[in-house]
C-alpha cells in the first residue's frame, strides 16, 4: 500500500493550487549519460556520499489537471565531485558496471513519486541538476529492472536548483573536493531553456530535513506532461552492458 506523510500532503496540496502545476514542463536534452533499463528502487545513494536529497515529483495530467497514477519517474545525476556511475564518457564504452544514483519508482494514486538520492555536483559547462524521464504503460523485468523501451515516455527533461542551495551544499564535504570548474545556473544554456512563459518552473522546492543541511535535504517538484505524448531515447547504453549495443 502506498503511504504520503502529511507533510507530503499538505505540501503537495499547496504545488497543486497553484497556476504553474497544470502546464506542460520543459522538455530538455537527454544528455550522453543515460543508461537504459535501470533498477526499479526509490534510494538510489548505495555507497555515495554527499548531502541526502529526498525528491518528492507529482506528475500531473495537463489535459485534466489531475495526478497521474503508476507512471514511471526515473532520474540520474552526478555524483559529489561531478562524476556519473559509468563515468563520464560521452560517445565512448562504458568502463565501469555502476549504478550509483540511477533509477526510477513508480506514482502512487496522488500522483506522487518519492526518490532518495544525493545533491548533485557540478562539472564543465553544467551546473547542479538532475536528470528525469517519466515512463507510462512501462514494463517490469524478471531481474527487477523496467524495460524503457516498453509503454511511451512522457517527458525527458532536468531539475535545476537555486544558488543560494547551491552555495551552501558546496560548502561542505565532499563537494569541497570536486575538482571541475564551476558552472553557475546563468551561465549553463541548459537552464535557459527551461524557461518559458507559461510559468512552469524546472527549479526544485528545497526545505532543510533537520537543523542543518548536513541533516540532508526535502525536495518538491510538479512535472505536467501530456499522456498523448511519446518521445523517443537516443542513448543506446544498457545496465549490466560492457558498452555501447549494436
Amino acid at each position: 500500500m502506498y503511504f504520503l506523510p502529511p507533510t507530503r500532503i499538505s505540501l503537495l496540496n499547496i504545488l497543486s493550487s497553484t497556476s504553474s502545476t497544470c502546464v506542460l514542463a520543459p522538455e530538455l536534452m537527454e544528455g550522453p549519460y543515460y543508461i537504459n533499463n535501470e533498477m526499479i528502487r526509490n534510494n538510489l545513494i548505495e555507497d555515495q556520499a554527499g548531502i541526502r536529497l529526498t525528491l518528492d515529483v507529482a506528475v500531473i495530467d495537463v489535459t485534466t489537471c489531475e495526478p497521474m497514477e503508476d507512471v514511471l519517474v526515473e532520474i540520474w545525476a552526478a555524483n559529489a565531485t561531478g562524476i556519473y556511475s559509468h563515468g563520464n564518457f560521452p560517445g565512448a564504452t562504458l568502463q565501469r558496471n555502476e549504478t550509483f544514483l540511477r533509477g526510477g519508482y513508480p506514482t502512487g494514486p496522488d500522483g506522487l513519486a518519492e526518490l532518495v538520492t544525493i545533491y548533485p555536483g557540478f562539472y564543465a559547462r553544467r551546473t547542479a541538476h538532475v536528470h528525469a524521464m517519466i515512463h507510462m504503460n512501462w514494463d517490469k523485468s524478471e531481474n527487477g529492472t523496467f524495460v524503457s523501451s516498453s509503454g511511451s515516455v512522457l517527458h525527458i527533461g532536468q531539475f535545476f536548483f537555486q544558488e543560494e542551495w547551491n552555495d551552501k551544499v558546496y560548502a561542505t564535504s565532499p563537494y569541497t573536493e570536486n575538482t571541475n570548474k564551476r558552472t553557475y545556473n546563468d551561465e549553463d544554456k541548459t537552464v535557459d531553456d527551461s524557461e518559458d512563459a507559461d510559468g512552469n518552473s524546472a527549479f526544485i522546492d528545497l526545505h532543510l530535513a533537520g537543523e542543518d543541511i548536513t541533516d540532508g535535504l526535502i525536495g518538491f517538484i510538479t512535472v505536467g506532461v501530456n499522456p498523448q505524448a511519446s518521445y523517443s531515447i537516443k542513448n543506446k547504453n544498457y545496465l549490466n552492458s560492457t558498452g555501447p549495443s549494436q
